[in-house]
């Protein structure tokens, strides 16, 4: 905590790796969406998703690295957090691994050469620095002396627009957005509040069209206002109870406990229209052919079940009636 004119303006200590575990794990479809966000790949929604041992994750607030690797349609992935208590940079390095997660392939004992294949890497940089790197060039060296660099692409969530992230469904990384204001000026904090609001509409969106699920999107809302509190209390202005209040505030947040209850009553409607439905039909099927449905509609809709649900029940219920055969007697039409 820190205190200004007596005000306690809470600082909110994150741990990284667990958030962006956490928000994985919600969804195999949200980690599909994020993986072809980073390489640009269009890997099927619907692909089996398997997640392989986790390297366990600590609660202590200092320098950690931690590994956890989903195995996507049989192509292994490797997710590594890199988070710097002294708060300087953060990482995730992102490894995708040839189909099967193996590097040598077609390795025999006759043969006199083996095919190799380095995983494709991607860095992103959560939050950056005048130190942070513009690009990363990895130089590997060769037991036999040999030597080779490998131009490593990245991502800088400063650069991305919410715009990007929402394109490219990379909101797990997204939720930090709003750090990489730090530190704020007074020049941004317009610009900091803009961000904000169109980082929570986004937001909404995806949870709305069912991109993210609505616990996952609970999570990110809770790490956008602490990220947000935290750019706060370090920025260059004076921070105080009323500045924290107008800003944070007044943002369209989503109302779960009103999205719960949404979806909750939903549910109910859906099962009730369904139990209308079955109720409808077996009256309609009892109907004699050629017999007026006029008293069946009217004692459905004692029953208070709605007419549009009423007359689809009745048009099924027609058409699923056998057809009668046609006797010799009937002249041909």
């Amino acid at each position: 905590m820190i205190k200004v004119d007596r005000i306690e303006v809470k600082q909110h200590e994150l741990s990284y790796d667990k958030i962006i575990k956490n928000t994985l794990a919600h969804s195999t479809e949200m980690t599909i969406r994020f993986i072809n966000g980073l390489f640009g790949d269009d890997i099927p929604l619907d692909a089996p998703v398997e997640w392989l041992d986790k390297e366990s994750v600590s609660d202590k607030h200092v320098s950690i690295i931690a590994d956890f690797y989903p195995r996507i349609r049989g192509r292994m992935y490797a997710i590594e957090v890199e988070q710097d208590g002294s708060d300087g940079d953060m990482a995730l390095r992102v490894f995708k691994y040839s189909v099967g997660g193996a590097m040598v392939h077609s390795m025999t004992a006759t043969k006199t050469e083996l095919s190799i294949t380095i995983p494709q890497p991607c860095v992103v940089f959560l939050k950056s620095t005048k130190n942070t790197p513009r690009s990363l060039v990895w130089n590997v060296e060769f037991f036999d002396g040999q030597k080779i660099s490998l131009n490593v692409p990245t991502v800088h969530l400063a650069e991305l627009s919410v715009k990007e992230i929402a394109e490219r469904d990379l909101f797990p990384i997204g939720q930090f957005y709003m750090r990489t204001f730090e530190k704020l000026t007074e020049g941004k904090l317009e610009e900091f509040r803009q961000a904000a609001i169109s980082l929570l509409t986004e937001l909404r969106k995806a949870i709305d069209s069912g991109i993210v699920p609505h616990d996952a999107g609970m999570q990110m809302q809770d790490t956008i206002r602490k990220t947000m509190e935290n750019a706060l209390t370090k920025s260059d202005m004076e921070v105080d109870f009323e500045m924290t209040t107008n800003i944070t505030e007044t943002l369209p947040w989503i109302d779960y406990q009103e999205v719960f209850s949404e979806i909750e009553e939903r549910g109910k409607a859906e099962g009730k229209a369904e139990r209308d439905m079955e109720i409808a039909l077996k009256a309609f099927s009892k109907l004699k052919r050629g017999k007026s449905d006029s008293s069946i509609v009217n004692t459905l809709r004692e029953l208070e079940i709605p007419d549009h649900i009423i007359e689809a029940a009745r048009k099924q219920a027609v058409a699923n009636r056998p057809k009668r055969a046609k006797t010799s007697t009937e002249p041909e039409k």
